[in-house]
């Protein structure tokens, strides 16, 4: 089981996921949580590849959010409808901002916190 629940976004766009070295788009987050999230992207990945992503996404008052985290991929997979790719990424180490981030999520949305 779990030991967070997942946020999902309606829409695929919500979330954008960059390179944070080189500001590059890798893709977007399908959902997340205080520990980890899924990326879709058309990049092929191998499980283990580490990779230090920024995340932007425009809150509900119009203020853009951005945080910067460093994450491992934890499986791959390919969407058969979409032929997009699908990631498992766990954070290493999430920082304060990461956490703060999904949060404000979960209140945006009325969703209640899990506990650790």
């Amino acid at each position: 089981m779990r030991q967070y629940s997942r946020i999902m976004f309606r829409s695929l766009f919500r979330v954008k996921v960059s390179d944070r070295h080189s500001g590059k788009l890798i893709g977007y987050a399908r959902d997340v949580c205080e520990d980890g999230l899924r990326l879709i992207c058309d990049l092929p990945v191998e499980v283990g590849a580490q990779f230090g992503l920024s995340l932007r996404m425009r809150a509900s008052d119009g203020a853009m959010s951005q945080v910067e985290l460093n994450a491992t991929c934890l499986w791959v997979r390919e969407n058969p409808q979409s032929g997009h790719q699908e990631l498992g990424l766990q954070l290493l180490q999430p920082g304060d901002d990461y956490v703060a981030f999904v949060e404000r999520l979960r209140v945006d949305r009325g969703i209640p916190a899990t506990p650790p």
